[in-house]
């Protein structure tokens, strides 16, 4: 982790922030008192709210490590690569589109994974050669791993509480603002 970088990454540490806050709070009271901000297709339109908020909702340590880790890990290099507004677009696309998906699939859901997936996509693509990973593995694998593990696990219905569509909507989102919304990369 390079501190400087997540230093100029506002958007990144206020996302951080915000799903640390959230967390903490369902840790050190009732985490049922989170469920108001949690995307439930059966309370929406209602809720109309939990569109946005359940993006920074987790409940279980394992779930905000994971989606923290990406977010800081890789977040303030996509953060700079886009810019913030952008990145702040990005961020809410992802969660928008993830709660859609929910709603779409009648169930429910929390948690910060389709944006992490998105810029985990955003990244690992747009430098696909680079060999940032475990053992000097090219980026692109991180991706195509988890394009396989998500398609094999709807396919098997393989750990049926994960939201692999959301997690590929969001790897699609990814993509398509690198495809789209890229700009000339300046050095970090």
């Amino acid at each position: 982790m390079d501190w400087s970088v997540l230093k100029k990454s506002p958007i990144t540490l206020i996302c951080f922030s915000i799903c640390t806050f959230i967390f903490f709070l369902g840790q050190k009271t009732d985490p049922d008192n989170l469920r108001v901000l949690a995307l439930s297709s059966q309370e929406f339109p209602q809720n109309w709210f939990t569109l946005l908020t359940h993006g920074f909702v987790h409940i279980e340590w394992y779930h905000f490590l994971i989606n923290m880790f990406l977010l800081l890990y890789i977040g303030p290099w996509v953060e700079q690569l886009l810019g913030k507004w952008m990145f702040m677009l990005l961020v809410i696309v992802c969660i928008l589109s993830g709660g859609l998906t929910l709603i779409l699939l009648n169930t429910a859901g929390i948690g910060f994974s389709v944006a992490g997936i998105a810029i985990l996509f955003y990244y690992h693509v747009a430098f696909p050669w680079k060999k940032e990973l475990f053992f000097q593995i090219p980026n692109i694998a991180l991706p195509i791993l988890i394009v396989v593990i998500s398609l094999l696990a709807l396919i098997f219905g393989w750990m049926g509480t994960v939201g692999h569509i959301p997690h590929l909507v969001g790897a699609v989102i990814g993509i398509l603002f690198l495809l789209f919304v890229r700009r000339q990369y300046n050095s970090i």
